[in-house]
């Protein structure tokens, strides 16, 4: 079964914003980094300890004199480091390249399923109103039954309610929709990286504070940037967070990512 790093599964969750803060968490955990009761994160030295990967790079080179910790997590968001995670995961299609557009389509199907079931129903009651309609229609397919824009109108229902269940436009490839979710059914106390990845620090695992579990305080907790819930995927069943919401890029995966989508 192929694995996900924590900031990957981060990032299909919340996008880069996301991956920013479980590299943080990474980091505080790994003590390398300390974040003061105002909010201020600076890098430790510890001999014999570094960064393991590109993103927690990106913060210790950037906090050796002390940096707020919103200023942090959106600089790490939006740093070359960030859309190298991205285009990792573009690479290995856990992630699109651009938002699908079949979002934009299904509401389209939804419209003309209603419009060819309408022309039906009135070509029965009333077919003087739709009779500019049905000689158009017969122009290009002569001899239709009756009840065809019933059909039509019921297949194209059918087709935008799939493509609607299946890609609500997320960035999210399939793939990465099931990594997701196989990572928010395991979430739990017991691993605090992968609960920020799902969650967030601001999330919440089996009634625990996930900031807690890295000993930051609820007013540390408070200072960190909130997310726009469209932007990222949904909490698992464990998992309760404001910066988990249903719907966008991703975050989808949020943000950049999760939300980007399914």
């Amino acid at each position: 079964m192929t694995t996900h790093t924590p900031e990957e599964l981060g990032c299909l969750a919340g996008g880069p914003a996301r991956a920013a803060e479980v590299a943080l968490a990474r980091l505080v955990q790994a003590g390398l980094v300390r974040i003061s009761r105002e909010g201020v994160v600076s890098a430790v030295h510890v001999p014999g300890r570094g960064p393991s990967t590109p993103l927690e790079s990106y913060i210790l080179q950037n906090t050796r004199y002390g940096r707020s910790l919103h200023d942090v997590l959106g600089g790490t968001a939006s740093s070359t480091e960030a859309a190298g995670l991205r285009g990792h995961l573009a690479d290995r299609r856990l992630l699109r390249r651009r938002r699908s557009l079949r979002p934009r389509l299904h509401p389209w199907l939804f419209i003309l399923a209603f419009g060819l079931v309408a022309v039906g129903f009135l070509d029965w009651v009333w077919p003087e109103v739709v009779r500019p309609v049905t000689s158009f229609v017969d122009g290009f397919a002569p001899g239709l039954p009756d009840w065809s824009c019933y059909a039509a109108g019921v297949l194209l229902f059918v087709w935008g309610t799939v493509l609607a269940t299946r890609d609500p436009g997320r960035l999210r490839t399939r793939s990465g929709h099931v990594a997701l979710k196989r990572a928010e059914r395991r979430v739990s106390p017991q691993d605090p990286l992968g609960a920020v990845a799902v969650c967030g620090l601001r999330g919440r695992v089996g009634g625990l504070a996930v900031a807690g579990m890295f000993g930051l305080s609820a007013a540390v907790a408070g200072m960190l940037p909130h997310r726009d819930p469209s932007s990222s995927g949904s909490c698992g069943s464990g998992c309760s967070s404001n910066s988990c919401g249903s719907g966008g890029d991703g975050g989808g995966c949020g943000g950049g990512c999760g939300g980007g989508g399914d």
